[in-house]
């Protein structure tokens, strides 16, 4: 199911959706929401140990108090710890339905599984965290959150059940805390300075702005900036001529000019003082405006200094040069920008072909059961692969993915495969390639989204010999996210 919030300026729209499935059990694992795993032998006699979870906080966080922020530290002998299962409760114990599975804004599910954020590892304990996004946006979040560790193959610790920190409002000149855990600050205002203290709020300021022409379709607009309360709300886009003029367009192609401006709602995508929009154009807007003018405002009234970009072709870089993993640039011909994580400072174009050969070599091995085997993993960083054209909607390109080498042991009548469950929180596209060194349009077999699975995806292939067959878990939106793939044989 694929969604945009779309501005009506020549078929202007921003981003695609994302959404995050409830599997067909409701995903819970025994009455407590607990894994019932335990250790078990692989095939080649190694061993699989259950990951456990030793210690583990939750709180409620941010600049605007709207997010969920978990802390955990578990130890993991096999090294795969991936992501967090929560499963958020009311001040009774039952569950509530406050996370936003399908980014509409409104809550849908009590359980899902979150990427482990900023793991350390130190021999095999590990510490990180995640975050529950907006999950108090409405002032009706969970009092308790029950939480447990989640590896590469869906095996889940024993799971916790933590009572909620609060987060305390503070007013002008109070101390806060800089971190945004145990204190915040009023709406309006922000909290800085040694020692740090509430003061009036800065206005959102726009640090990149690019309009791009594209090859086909209309121009490219990305615009990067900062907004130290986490409360951007509009962006207004103003037209101009050569000579800085303000000029008006004809919007729907009837020959009489009609617009000179519009406003993009904002509110929610300044996250951690910062906050990012892409949005495509439709044809000819590049045309038309010699000059795009930008101006961010926040709900506090404080208004941003104007951004002018002209439209300009996107920069290419080629091996070695660094990358921007936000599309402010592109590397050439098979390349690709590595490790293409958003925020990292290493990113450089890399050869792609090497870079596949070497993803494939590490990925996990899934064997597929008549019961349903299940891994899990993350989409995400620079893209390898890209789905078969007409395959996903709109055939978006360069998106993160996550890869899964699926196993038969034995020729199978049909393999399943799956991403429909609550440990897929984003828009897929599923497609299977016979080897690592297969080309995308070789694929076996392709699906994008499954009626009423929210943005999952599922297909089948019938008559395979034994083998391993190379998943790809493609995103659809720019961010992607973690995955559930299951693997049934028959």
């Amino acid at each position: 199911m694929k969604r945009n919030a779309a501005v009506m300026v020549l078929g202007l729209a921003l981003g695609g959706c994302a959404a995050m499935p409830q599997g067909p059990d409701g995903g819970g694992a025994g009455a407590g929401g607990g894994s019932a795993a335990t250790d078990r032998k692989t095939p080649d006699g190694g061993v699989v140990f259950k990951p456990e979870l030793t210690e583990a906080t939750a709180q409620v966080a941010g600049r605007t108090g709207r997010d969920l922020r978990i802390s955990i530290k578990g130890k993991d002998r096999n090294l795969d710890a991936v992501a967090v299962w929560v499963r958020l409760l009311d001040a009774q114990g039952l569950p509530l339905a406050a996370l936003d599975t399908n980014r509409d804004g409104l809550g849908d599910s009590s359980e899902g599984s979150l990427t482990l954020e900023g793991k350390k590892w130190v021999g095999e304990v590990v510490t990180g965290g995640a975050t529950v996004r907006g999950v108090f946006a409405t002032g009706m979040g969970p009092a308790q959150v029950g939480v447990a560790l989640v590896d590469a193959t869906s095996e889940r610790s024993d799971e916790q059940v933590l009572m909620v920190g609060e987060q305390t409002v503070r007013a002008r000149g109070e101390t806060c805390d800089p971190l945004f855990l145990t204190s915040r600050c009023a709406p309006g205002l922000g909290c800085r300075g040694m020692p740090a203290s509430c003061d009036e709020g800065l206005a959102p300021q726009i640090a990149r702005l690019a309009f791009y022409r594209t090859a086909s379709g209309g121009p490219l607009i990305l615009i990067e900036g900062t907004e130290p309360e986490d409360d951007l709300a509009n962006v207004r886009f103003e037209f101009q001529n050569a000579q800085g003029q303000a000029i008006s367009i004809d919007s729907d192609g009837d020959g009489m000019a009609d617009l000179s401006s519009f406003d993009q709602d904002a509110l929610g995508l300044a996250v951690d003082g910062a906050f990012f929009l892409r949005m495509q154009a439709g044809e000819g807007l590049d045309q038309q405006v010699p000059k795009l003018v930008a101006i961010p405002s926040d709900s506090a009234g404080h208004t941003g200094t104007p951004k002018i970009v002209g439209p300009t072709a996107i920069p290419v870089r080629s091996t070695g040069q660094a990358c921007d993993a936000k599309g402010f640039d592109v590397c050439g011909p098979n390349l690709t920008c590595s490790p293409g994580i958003i925020g990292a400072t290493n990113n450089r174009c890399a050869n792609a072909t090497t870079m596949r050969t070497s993803q494939c070599g590490s990925a996990t091995v899934l064997i597929a059961t008549a019961a349903g085997a299940k891994a899990t993993g993350i989409a995400e960083g620079g893209s390898l692969w890209d789905a078969p054209s007409g395959c996903s909607t709109a055939d978006p390109k360069g998106r993160p993915e996550g890869i899964v080498k699926v196993r038969l042991t034995e020729r199978a009548n049909t393999l399943t495969l799956s991403t429909i469950g609550a440990g897929t929180n984003f828009d897929t596209t599923l497609y299977v390639l016979p080897s690592c060194a297969a080309d995308t349009k070789d694929a076996m077999a392709c699906s994008d989204d499954v009626p009423g699975a929210a943005g999952a995806s599922r297909l089948e292939l019938t008559d395979l010999p034994a083998g391993d067959y190379l998943v790809i878990v493609d995103s659809f939106d720019l961010m992607g996210g973690a995955f559930e793939l299951t693997a049934t044989v028959k």
